[in-house]
């Protein structure tokens, strides 16, 4: 990764976060109070950071690229100053994210474990992407290991203080560092939780009773939680995300003709509920299954076109062999298939719709890939079994019967 920042791209990122990193670093012996002024402070002045960086001011006040400059910072004190290892460490934690993930779920599926270990360990997008001092590595990080301890606060029961210690670690991380990945994993992940508390209910007519109150107990908390997020903050509500979305795909897009870039359109869109409704299909369908192979024009995006003619591949091909009503029935009655989901979908909408580059996309969609493909494991698993229970299931046949000559 940072070979091809350095000779490919020639400059991104990860190496700005570094460069602001080493001159902070610089400070310190310069000024010691302008040095806690920007270790310290949440929130800093134009004037000031003009004058402490000269130029680039405006890159350090925003919270979330601040964050991964602040970390930085600290993590070259301990490392020599060099970008390899602190590299390393943003790696070594997107991996262990990545870790409970798949820790999570075999257990909860053991037979499945070497699809779960692709999903979660082995897509190449996630192996690339999940690595060097970026927004990416630290989030996806954050977000297994709050999937992971969350579900086992609420059905371990074990090390209960440092599991809290933890989710609050890593829902103060996703919140500072890209907030919207907890506005589609909330809904998604509340309903998991209460289906699954569901059924530790012992007696099934009380399971099959409450199954439709917890159902609606989770749609009620998930749009409350996105109304509070909402009300907490102006920059989410749905004004304000609309607004963003259009200067961003603006922007995006019209960067990517100019520099002869990978930049891809979802046609003219109106930015009205009803509108971004319609859109959602060819946001969803851009995220998980393109850039299509003829669409990957530099060679860089070709990993990210043949992993997106898998997971068409794949979706497709249990489309057709589960035929759509069995296909809809599995995910309807299976709690993880619809967590993963959920969020996948939601998610692929939310990044398909602002990135409007297929470089940038395939960086910002790497949280929904474990989930998507876990899912897709998941129902092909079952629709297996279907399958095997059909074949298995003799076929009754009529006994003879030797009846009497009539005479």
């Amino acid at each position: 990764m940072a070979l091809i920042y350095q000779f490919y791209y020639e400059g991104g990122d990860t190496q700005t976060y570094y460069i602001y990193a080493l001159r902070i670093r610089e400070v310190f012996s310069e000024s010691k109070s302008d040095f806690f002024y920007l270790m310290l402070r949440s929130s800093h002045e134009f004037d000031v950071l003009n004058r402490i960086f000269d130029t680039g001011a405006g890159f350090y006040t925003d919270h979330s690229s601040n964050f991964i400059i602040r970390l930085t910072v600290i993590l070259c004190y301990f490392l020599l100053n060099t970008y390899i290892l602190v590299s390393f460490v943003f790696s070594l934690f997107c991996f262990y994210g990545c870790w409970k993930i798949f820790t999570l779920f075999q257990q909860l599926y053991p037979h499945l474990e070497k699809e779960f270990a692709f999903a979660c360990l082995f897509l190449p997008s996630v192996c690339f992407w999940g690595t060097g001092i970026l927004k990416d590595p630290i989030s996806l990080g954050a977000l297994g290991m709050l999937t992971y301890h969350v579900y086992m606060l609420f059905f371990e029961r074990k090390k209960t203080i440092g599991r809290i210690f933890i989710i609050i670690a890593c829902f103060w991380i996703l919140k500072i560092v890209k907030f919207y990945i907890l506005l589609a994993f909330l809904p998604a992940y509340s309903f998991w939780i209460i289906y699954r508390l569901k059924e530790t209910i012992n007696s099934k007519f009380l399971r099959f009773l409450f199954g439709p109150v917890i159902f609606s107990i989770a749609i009620i908390i998930g749009g409350f939680v996105l109304y509070k997020i909402a009300a907490y903050s102006q920059r989410y509500s749905f004004e304000s995300i609309i607004r963003t979305a259009m200067d961003t795909q603006n922007w995006l897009y019209y960067s990517s003709l100019r520099d002869g870039g990978s930049g891809y359109s979802l046609g003219n869109i109106d930015f009205t509920p009803l509108g971004i409704l319609k859109a959602a299909p060819k946001a969803i369908n851009v995220s998980l299954f393109r850039p299509y192979i003829w669409e990957a024009k530099k060679i860089i995006l070709i990993p990210a076109a043949l992993e997106g003619l898998l997971s068409l591949f794949i979706t497709i091909r249990l489309l057709y062999k589960a035929g759509f009503i069995r296909f809809l029935k599995i995910i309807l009655t299976n709690p993880e298939v619809q967590f993963c989901l959920i969020f996948s979908l939601i998610f692929a909408f939310a990044v398909g719709f602002t990135s409007y580059n297929f470089g940038t996309l395939a960086r910002y969609k790497i949280p929904l890939m474990p989930f998507y493909f876990i899912a897709l494991f998941i129902i092909a698993d079952k629709e297996n079994k279907i399958e095997l229970n059909e074949k298995s299931i003799p076929i009754k046949k009529k006994p003879l019967t030797n009846k009497p000559v009539l005479s």
